[in-house]
């Protein structure tokens, strides 16, 4: 068969085959321009739904505002000038100008012993510590840290003030410094030692000596780890806003001794 002859039996076919390709064509743009409309359609149904949405919750966002503040400020204002003040000695019109005459006289005062005490320790401008220790009647170096005083000046005459005494092995667990109490019993809590287990447990309007009860008797351990005590002091009738001194002493047997001690102020609340 001659090229000529191949050419002529091909032409109808290629005829054809391009009829069937042009209608092929048509079948895929007319799906493509048909879509076309429905998106617009969908597009624009939705618009008329999202502005009713957007504007309610924003006016309900206010009127949550307004009930939650005035509950969490109130109690920060009453609660906190209460417990920045007290101190367990001396009596607010009573003034030391130095931190050891106010640590002296309230060994001497309120534990009834002679003041052994350590250097006082500055901390801040205003503030600093002391320890106060055993007699040492064994001599020089016998003589053992029986607790720390906490001191400060307060007041409008800068006097110094025992704001509380701090010792591991007599220690006031509960309540804690500062504390506002009720004028009821008054559970005190810790852990502590003593000769023979004996705990005493004194309450005082702070800057006195006189017992507002008689000191309770407690048990904690009788060697050298210090055991769980429990004391129940009888604060009922004790006027709202006084401030006492809550003493926890370890006895010694020795009446030279202040022993192991801690002393915290609480205030009678309304």
């Amino acid at each position: 068969m001659t090229l000529k002859t191949v050419r002529s039996v091909l032409m109808p076919f290629a005829f054809v085959a391009s009829l069937v390709l042009v209608s092929c064509g048509d079948d895929e743009v007319a799906p493509t321009s048909a879509s076309a409309q429905p998106t617009t359609e969908v597009a624009s149904t939705p618009a008329p739904t999202s502005p009713p949405a957007t504007t309610q919750p924003a006016d309900t966002t206010p009127a949550t505002t307004e009930p939650i503040t005035e509950p969490i400020t109130a109690p920060s204002t009453t609660v906190a000038p209460v417990a920045a003040q007290v101190a367990v000695w001396p009596d607010p019109a009573v003034v030391f100008t130095t931190p050891e005459a106010a640590a002296a006289d309230f060994v001497q005062q309120m534990l009834g012993v002679p003041p052994v005490l350590g250097t006082f320790v500055q901390g801040d401008g205003r503030s600093g510590e002391i320890d106060v220790l055993s007699p040492g009647e064994g001599g020089p170096g016998s003589t053992a840290v029986r607790s720390r005083l906490l001191l400060r000046q307060l007041g409008p005459d800068d006097g110094w003030f025992v704001l509380a005494a701090v010792e591991p092995n007599v220690a006031i667990n509960s309540p804690a410094q500062g504390d506002v109490v009720p004028a009821a019993p008054l559970t005190v809590a810790g852990e502590g030692r003593g000769y023979e287990a004996t705990i005493i447990v004194k309450a005082a309007i702070a800057g006195t000596t006189t017992p507002l009860v008689d000191p309770v008797i407690a048990m904690g351990g009788s060697l050298e780890v210090p055991e769980p005590y429990t004391a129940t002091v009888d604060l009922t009738g004790v006027p709202a806003g006084s401030t006492v001194t809550i003493l926890v002493r370890g006895d010694t047997g020795l009446e030279t001794d202040p022993g192991e001690f801690s002393a915290i102020a609480v205030t009678i609340g309304p």
